[in-house]
C-alpha cells in the first residue's frame, strides 16, 4: 500500500514539475479572454466600425495597428485580425510549454495548414485572387504566409509545384502513396481548378491525409491523448456526414462514389453513411445522425446542419479540458478557446456584414 501511495504522490509531483510553470502562465492568460458579455454587446453593434472600436480597448489593438487599413476592408481587418493573434497566441504558448506537449500542439494546428490549402485551392477555382484569399488565411499552421502567398499566385499547373515544394507537401505526397499514386495527385491539383467533382475529391484526400497525421503523428503520453483521438473521430464523423448529404443532394446513389468520398477514422459506420445517401430529406437524415450527433431542433440546409456539427465538437473540447487539473490538459483547454474566440469575432463581422439581427448573430456564436 504505501509503494502504491507513493508511487500516486511521486506522479502528481511529476505532473507539477512538467506542467506547473506552462499551467500558470496559461491560467494568467485564460483570464484575460474575451468572455460572453463582450460578444453580445460586439454582435449589437450595428456597424464594423462599433466592433474596431470596441476591439481596441482590448488586447486586440496592437494587433489591429498592424494591419493597413489601406488594402483590405473594416470586416477584413478583423478577420485577419483574429487570425493573427490566434497565431501568436499558439507560437507564444508552444514557447514556454514543456517539451513533452510540443506534439500535441504541433498536430492541432497542422490543421490549419490543410484548411488553407483546401480554401486557397476553392478560392482560385472561384477566379479570386491572393487579396481576397488572404483574410480567410489563418496563419497557425506551419505553411508561411509567404508560400501561401506563393502557392495561391501561381498560374494552373504550378499550384502543386508549390505544395509540393513545402514540407508539409512532401510528407502529404508521401503519405497519400497508399490512397492513390503520386502522378493521380498531381493531376487533382491541376484539374481542381477546373472541375468541381475534382476539386471534392482533393479536398476528402487533404482531411484524410490530416486525420491520418493526426492518428499516427500524435506521440502524446497523458491521458488527454484518449479524449483528443475521440473528438477527432467525432471531426471525422461529421464531415463523413456532411460529404454523403452533399453527395446525395447532387444525385449520387453510387455506394462505390460514397466509399472514395469517406474519410476512414470515424465512429459512424459505413451502412448508416449508406442509409444517409437515400434518405428522403432532412428530416429522415437528422433519425439517422442522432444517434452519433445529439442534435436538437430542426436544420433546413446543410449550412445550418454543418455550424451545429461545429458548434457541439467546439463545446465537447472545451467540456473536456476547460477544468483539466495541472497537465496537458489545461495547456489544450486554452488553446481551444482561443480557437473559438478567434472564430466567434470572425462570425460576427460577417453577420454584420450580411447585415443579420444581434440574435441570429449570437445563434452562430460557441459560448465557453
Amino acid at each position: 500500500m504505501m509503494g502504491l501511495l507513493s508511487g500516486a504522490i511521486g506522479l502528481f509531483e511529476s505532473k507539477h514539475l512538467v506542467y506547473g510553470y506552462s499551467n500558470a502562465r496559461v491560467r494568467a492568460r485564460k483570464a484575460k479572454i474575451l468572455q460572453w458579455e463582450s460578444f453580445e454587446d460586439l454582435s449589437s453593434q450595428n456597424t464594423v466600425n462599433g466592433v474596431i472600436a470596441m476591439l481596441e480597448r482590448t488586447y486586440y489593438k496592437d494587433t489591429l495597428s498592424q494591419i493597413s487599413l489601406s488594402r483590405v476592408s473594416r470586416a477584413e481587418t478583423v478577420e485577419i485580425a483574429a487570425g493573427m493573434h490566434y497565431a501568436e497566441v499558439v507560437g507564444r504558448v508552444r514557447g514556454f510549454v514543456p517539451p513533452k506537449a510540443r506534439p500535441a500542439i504541433d498536430a492541432l494546428v497542422r490543421k490549419w495548414d490543410f484548411l488553407n490549402l483546401k480554401m486557397i485551392i476553392a478560392s482560385r477555382r472561384a477566379g479570386r485572387k491572393w487579396e481576397q484569399i488572404r483574410p480567410y488565411i489563418i496563419p497557425a499552421g506551419t505553411l508561411s504566409m509567404a508560400e501561401l502567398e506563393g502557392i495561391a499566385r501561381a498560374d494552373g499547373e504550378k499550384i502543386y509545384v508549390g505544395i509540393r515544394r513545402t514540407d508539409l507537401g512532401r510528407e502529404m505526397f508521401s503519405q497519400t502513396s497508399s490512397l492513390i499514386r503520386g502522378t493521380e495527385l498531381e493531376q487533382m491539383l491541376i484539374q481542381s481548378l477546373k472541375s468541381a467533382q475534382v476539386l471534392n475529391q482533393l479536398q476528402v484526400l487533404l482531411d484524410t491525409a490530416y486525420y491520418n497525421y493526426l492518428d499516427s503523428g500524435m506521440e502524446i503520453p497523458d491521458r488527454e491523448a484518449g479524449i483528443l483521438r475521440n473528438i477527432v473521430r467525432k471531426e471525422i464523423d461529421a464531415r463523413n456526414i456532411i460529404n454523403t448529404l452533399r453527395l446525395a443532394k447532387a444525385g449520387v446513389k453510387s455506394e462505390d462514389t460514397l466509399e472514395k468520398y469517406t474519410i476512414k477514422g470515424g465512429t459512424m459506420k459505413q451502412s448508416a453513411l449508406r442509409a444517409l445517401l437515400s434518405a428522403d430529406g432532412m428530416e429522415s437524415a437528422l433519425r439517422i445522425i442522432r444517434p452519433t450527433f445529439s442534435l436538437k431542433g430542426e436544420y433546413k440546409s446543410l449550412v445550418e446542419l454543418e455550424m451545429a456539427f461545429k458548434q457541439e465538437i467546439a463545446r465537447e473540447r472545451i467540456k473536456r479540458f476547460y477544468r483539466a487539473t495541472v497537465s496537458l490538459g489545461t495547456i489544450l483547454g486554452f488553446l481551444f478557446i482561443k480557437e473559438e474566440e478567434m472564430n466567434n469575432l470572425r462570425r460576427v463581422v460577417r453577420g454584420i456584414d450580411y447585415r443579420l439581427s444581434p440574435e441570429e448573430i449570437r445563434s452562430t456564436l460557441v459560448e465557453y
